[in-house]
């Protein structure tokens, strides 16, 4: 191995995300009674994701707290609904985690991946943009959670991916050198631009071959699974 540590990011690395927001987003709205044909559920789902894209962005940059997010994403979906007190949004919002929360699921290289590194006695953590307690319940429920491996998450870092100061308070808090340590992501920007701007090696996960070097303009290693890592 050319690295001696191993960072990894969570959401669409370790842990199906969109996967478990795309189904847990369909069972609510179908609980809700919002969608009543197939295209108005498939309108709907792709405006989540696009206001989820907007919202989610703003408080990884400092502008609103996550759950000023939550609130500002559930208002604009629901534009009908009378959501103007922040309980009441809270709650609503509350009833799509709850859905979103049953469909977590591991990929099936995650925990093998994760063993590997240890094995090799390579230190591992996690690095997420998001909340600690969120992220780590995440772990725990999906059964990736160790003692042995840190979570790392934005709520608690100094700043978000893909600035650098979260590589490296990783990397510190690890007892690594940034040159060599591995990032490992799907995101080209979170996970592989950032990580090499904070001097660490990087590899993004392509799991669906969907990156493509000459539209993006950037030259990565891609790798198609966590096995192909450690």
């Amino acid at each position: 191995m050319t690295f001696r540590a191993l960072l990894l990011d969570l959401d669409d690395t370790l842990v199906d995300h969109r996967g478990a927001a795309d189904r847990g987003l369909r069972a609510w709205l179908t609980s809700l009674g919002v969608a009543e044909t197939a295209s108005d559920l498939e309108e709907h789902v792709e405006r989540w994701f696009t206001l989820e894209a907007r919202h989610y962005e703003r408080a990884q940059r400092g502008e609103i707290t996550y759950v000023e997010h939550r609130r500002a994403r559930i208002r604009d979906f629901l534009p009908s609904w009378d959501l103007a007190d922040d309980a009441l949004a809270d709650d609503v919002y509350a009833g799509f985690l709850g859905y979103y929360r049953a469909s977590w699921r591991a990929f099936d290289d995650a925990a093998a991946a994760i063993e590997r590194a240890r094995r090799a006695g390579l230190p591992v953590g996690v690095l997420t943009n998001g909340e600690l307690a969120i992220q780590t319940e995440k772990m725990r429920r999906t059964g990736l959670l160790r003692d042995d491996v840190p979570v790392f998450a934005s709520s608690a870092l100094p700043a978000a991916k893909p600035d650098p100061r979260s590589y490296l308070t990783a990397c510190a808090a690890l007892g690594a050198d940034p040159a060599a340590t591995l990032m490992v992501g799907d995101s080209l920007r979170h996970d592989v631009v950032g990580a090499q701007r904070a001097g660490l090696q990087a590899r993004l996960l392509d799991r669906y071959g969907r990156y493509d070097a000459r539209r993006a303009g950037v030259r990565v290693t891609a790798v198609r699974g966590l096995s192909e890592v450690a």
